[in-house]
């Protein structure tokens, strides 16, 4: 047996396991959002232990796009939540799920291959801080922004009457997956066919945007407010955890990528200066 296919039956066991750890106080408590929350606090808490045993943080990788599926579903059965608005947002939620899921699952590559951030954390920290940034900041910071990204989402299956303006949240959540669909394929491919080079990949979507894969995820969050805004706009505010996510890429993950791009690759430098940072625009012009 390869070791993906190892890690893959051992990813599949834990899951199993915290979200079946999770249920129990879901089916014990009757507030829909208060529930979902200690699903996924208690989700967390299981992958996390698990990761302080077995000394590879990855295994919550899987976790933001796996999660917010299993939490609707079981809110839609829990609470016989099954109007035209919640079939909808839970399939399109679906939709981002599997395309996410599934490139985790083609770039895994077992037990033990960590994700570099973790790797460096774990490298410069001693054992008793890297477990506190491992607990706060590698898990449960993750785990309570998709959280608060999701009580938009929470609202929509709680609405009876059908809007088609709904579509329009939809049709944005679409995009962002587009825009990963089309980020994702091509830098495999184009690290395919430049192994070992240590080249910027600059083709396709990523010759207008550096990080064309962010703006996918922060667009299809943005869509999940937009759908609730339509639906429910007396509580828009309620939706606004979204927001968090977007900080999560601006203020983090976006920096510390191009931090790692400009150490590791040589062009990095000269791609960044024609490049939009994030939004999809033309390429600057030399000299510009």
């Amino acid at each position: 047996m390869s070791e993906k296919a190892k890690g893959l039956i051992v990813n599949l066991i834990l899951y199993f396991a915290a979200f079946a750890a999770g249920a129990v106080p879901f089916a014990l408590i009757d507030n829909i959002f208060l529930a979902s929350a200690l699903f996924t606090a208690v989700a967390t808490l299981v992958i996390f232990i698990v990761t302080c045993f077995y000394p590879d943080t990855s295994l919550y990788d899987p976790y933001w796009s796996v999660a917010p599926p299993v939490i609707l579903l079981a809110a839609m059965i829990k609470y016989r939540l099954f109007s035209v608005n919640a079939w909808l947002m839970l399939a399109f939620v679906l939709i981002w799920a599997v395309r996410l899921t599934g490139n985790w699952f083609i770039t895994y590559k077992g037990l033990g291959h960590e994700d570099w951030r973790y790797a460096m954390y774990r490298a410069k920290c001693s054992k008793f801080v890297f477990g506190l940034i491992n607990f706060f900041g590698l898990q449960y910071m993750p785990t309570i922004v998709v959280y608060a990204g999701l009580v938009g989402a929470l609202f929509v299956i709680q609405t009876e009457g059908f809007n088609p303006l709904i579509f329009i949240g939809l049709a944005v959540m679409l995009t962002g997956v587009a825009f990963e669909f089309f980020a994702d394929t091509s830098i495999h491919r184009f690290l395919r066919e430049n192994a070992g080079k240590r080249k910027t990949c600059d083709i396709s979507i990523w010759k207008y945007s550096r990080h064309p894969n962010y703006l996918g995820e922060m667009t299809f969050w943005t869509g999940i407010f937009i759908a609730f805004v339509l639906l429910r706009p007396d509580i828009w505010y309620y939706g606004l955890g979204f927001l968090l996510i977007i900080a999560l890429f601006l203020s983090v993950s976006i920096p510390m990528m191009e931090k790692h791009n400009m150490e590791r690759r040589p062009d990095y430098a000269e791609y960044k200066k024609k490049t939009s940072v994030l939004l999809l625009l033309p390429p600057k012009k030399k000299g510009k």
